[in-house]
């Protein structure tokens, strides 16, 4: 998924001050939290927004991120194969023509504005064809945690397989009770093309009747096996990147594994 810069914002701006350049380090880094790390923008914009950062205060928070964050132009495969959508319909916004906006619009996604009080605004009302359509718009760290889950809940995740064949996996269990039992299912787990290695073993949660005890940040998985009668579990490293990749392969690795 990829943001689009809302190059409205930039318009009739002469410079920008420390308190932008903080709120698009704290979006930058509230974005990564779900995978996110690219916004789109147009050429002459980008710039512009790196000229007017670059002599502006507080350069040293965001310099190390910016060329990877913007990227251009708009265009890239996502979006050339909805370009039809897109270019068959005029869009506006106070009379004004705009991209960033419907390009959000077209492609399930959200807008980058500069922070200003005129975008400090969640959703954004735009005219498509004369009637009013409305882009997710992202001017705050808050606006993410609004807006991306909500994106990501409605797509499939696209999951990664880990590289390694199952022989090459390393299994690390400590050296207890149950470890034979752990031992011959991690050997089953490690067939899953999402699961890269067994990270070690849990304490026992003889009480938990749960498969998939918790999903844990860094594509970690905990596991129990609930059939045992102490509760025996482990902990597993998935290509997971973000917590609904991580959440997925949780599932996958459910329906496949979770029973006896």
């Amino acid at each position: 998924m990829e943001l689009f810069f809302n190059e409205l914002s930039l318009e009739e701006k002469e410079s920008i001050d420390g308190e932008t350049v903080l709120a698009f380090a704290q979006v930058y880094q509230a974005l990564r939290k779900y995978g996110i790390t690219t916004c789109r923008i147009d050429s002459e914009d980008n710039h512009k927004l790196h000229q007017m950062i670059q002599i502006g205060p507080n350069f040293l928070n965001i310099r190390n991120f910016y060329f990877s964050f913007f990227r251009s132009p708009y265009e890239s495969e996502m979006v050339e194969k909805k370009q039809n959508e897109y270019l068959e319909h005029e869009w506006s916004y106070n009379g004004r023509a705009c991209i960033g906006f419907p390009l959000a619009i077209v492609l399930n996604s959200a807008t980058l504005s500069i922070y200003d009080p005129d975008w400090n605004e969640p959703f954004i009302h735009i005219m498509k064809n004369g009637d009013r359509d409305t882009a997710r718009n992202i001017c705050t760290k808050q606006h993410v945690d609004i807006h991306i889950p909500q994106i990501q809940s409605n797509q499939e995740p696209e999951l990664i397989e880990c590289n390694l064949r199952a022989e090459d996996k390393e299994i690390v269990l400590r050296d207890d009770h149950g470890i034979d039992e752990l031992t011959n299912f991690s050997k089953r787990l490690i067939r899953c093309p999402y699961v890269i290695k067994v990270v070690n073993s849990l304490p026992f949660n003889s009480h938990e009747r749960k498969f998939i005890r918790k999903i844990r940040e860094d594509g970690l998985i905990e596991i129990v096996l609930p059939w045992t009668d102490k509760g025996y579990g482990i902990v597993v490293k998935t290509t997971g990147r973000t917590p609904r990749e991580t959440e997925r392969i949780g599932e996958i690795i459910k329906e496949r594994y979770g029973g006896i």
